[in-house]
């Protein structure tokens, strides 16, 4: 005959046994079954031990909200000695989580924050940053001079929480940029328009390549001073260095402007604000001061306008801008335009949605904004940007068709967009993860 245990009633026909505990109070009835709330046997084993264990990951890449778990763990204790995260993005989030300690709930740290605070030394259970090196990367340290301790849980993720980014150098219309999830804020729009960039290797560069040598210049790329407006109005926010739209997140295609089969044209740009022909029918651009003015809780940008002409006579007049199987407008509203002169490139914004290019009209001898270009019959074509550049640019003749793109010595004037048909999904590379760390005991259930 089995013996059976019905102390701890465990199946249903348990509970009909007469040796089942019962409790008999003026609020029970007499056979109530007392069951208790946790099992009556537990059974754990800890494991002793003292190992070393490295942490490795990358080369990674992770797009718009995507997190990266390096390290998740649970019933275990042991010490952290070190953690130390490589990035091309001042912004990647670092979050640590020992015990009951948390850097910060969601985003963790960024290089650009601790860099912004000065916080480049090492101190207990804090992070800390080293400025951009010269590859353009950003490291994020944690190394305690004694070794962290945790008793049961360790948590280690990096993150990136910035949105998608804009067209790579181009307008900010509110001259305003807050970050999501807490991220700090940039105190400088350095990714956007109104700036311009000046290296050897652009002088004999292909098109093409343009992009690839820009994301090697490191620091040297991030120069615009324009203020970040969100960050003046409330100095309560917080603020980081350099800005999250670099390096892979300015992944970009440049192009000539659409049409242009010929060689030999040249571009002429007007002061800001100053229209670029005195010719009726020439748009009147904002005449406020670069970059842009906020009066009255209206921002109003500023404006440049650039002419550009068959040839370098200058002459409105003359036909043959276009090629008549191109696209009727070369460039359009909401276009982001660069002009490479020589060793230098420019980036004057983006062509307002709401500012009508001009091109001369043979027949009326005047600048017309609507209708549609003729090739071989109508001249000059005038295009506004915002916030354009603080400055008049030297007079740029383009020495090649656009048909001739696989060349060198390309200098003239073509478009910024996204590679691929969609924008880009905000990439940051992880060039390395390191978390070293010593196990010291292990629980098992």
């Amino acid at each position: 005959m089995p013996i059976v245990d019905y102390s701890t009633p465990r199946r249903g026909e348990d509970l009909t046994s007469p040796n089942a505990n019962r409790q008999s109070n003026a609020s029970q009835p007499a056979d109530t079954v007392i069951v208790p709330s946790t099992p009556t046997h537990t059974a754990t084993r800890v494991i002793e031990d003292s190992l070393f264990i490295t942490e490795r990951i990358g080369p990674v890449t992770i797009n718009t909200g995507e997190v990266i778990d390096v390290l998740s763990l649970t019933s275990e204790a042991g010490d952290i000695v070190s953690i130390e995260v490589v990035t091309d993005n001042p912004y990647t989030g670092v979050y640590l989580e020992m015990d009951d300690y948390k850097n910060r709930e969601g985003t963790g740290v960024t290089a650009a924050e601790l860099i912004m605070k000065n916080r480049i030394t090492p101190s207990n259970r804090e992070f800390y940053a080293e400025d951009m090196r010269e590859d353009g990367t950003f490291v994020v340290k944690y190394s305690p001079e004694t070794p962290d301790s945790y008793t049961d849980r360790i948590k280690i993720q990096v993150r990136n929480d910035v949105g998608r980014p804009p067209t790579p150098y181009s307008h900010n219309t509110t001259q305003r940029l807050r970050l999501r999830n807490g991220l700090p804020s940039p105190l400088t729009l350095s990714h956007t328009a109104g700036s311009y960039i000046s290296h050897p290797n652009f002088a004999s560069v292909t098109i093409a390549e343009i992009s690839v040598l820009l994301n090697k210049l490191g620091k040297n790329g991030y120069f615009n001073t324009i203020p970040n407006l969100s960050v003046a109005e409330d100095p309560s926010l917080r603020t980081g260095a350099y800005t999250p739209f670099m390096n892979g997140m300015t992944e970009a295609r440049f192009r000539t402007m659409a049409g242009s089969e010929v060689a030999g044209m040249r571009i002429v740009s007007a002061e800001p604000g100053v229209k670029v022909s005195t010719t009726t029918g020439v748009p009147t651009p904002n005449s406020v001061l670069w970059p842009g003015q906020f009066v009255g809780g209206t921002y109003t940008p500023s404006q440049q306008q650039f002419i550009i002409y068959k040839s370098n006579s200058e002459d409105e007049t003359e036909a043959g801008l276009l090629h008549p199987n191109g696209p009727v407008e070369p460039l359009n509203n909401g276009d982001t335009v660069f002009i490479k002169v020589g060793d230098t490139i420019y980036f004057p914004g983006t062509i307002p949605l709401d500012e009508p290019n001009a091109f001369y009209d043979a027949g009326t001898s005047q600048y017309k904004t609507d209708g549609s270009y003729v090739a071989n019959t109508d001249g000059a074509y005038v295009v506004t940007v915002s916030p354009g550049l603080p400055f008049k640019l030297p007079k740029v003749d383009m020495p090649l068709a656009d048909s001739a793109l696989a060349g060198t010595n390309f200098d003239g004037i073509g478009t910024i967009t996204h590679p691929g048909s969609t924008a880009s999904q905000g990439p940051m590379l992880i060039h390395e993860v390191i978390v070293r760390r010593k196990r010291r005991l292990t629980q098992l259930l």
